[in-house]
């Protein structure tokens, strides 16, 4: 199995996290390395 990810650097609105899911994304992590500042990790199996 293989995977791609997909890193976004800014905040999300939830029709976005729709989106995203509809194109297979999987939220996996979300981070905040700094204050106001998130980065939400995403991943989805690579199809042949």
């Amino acid at each position: 199995m293989k995977w791609e990810y997909k890193v976004v650097e800014q905040t999300l609105k939830p029709d976005e996290f729709d989106s995203l899911g509809a194109e297979g994304w999987e939220l996996v992590a979300v981070v905040s390395p700094a204050h106001f500042v998130v980065h939400y990790f995403f991943k989805r199996e690579v199809r042949a």
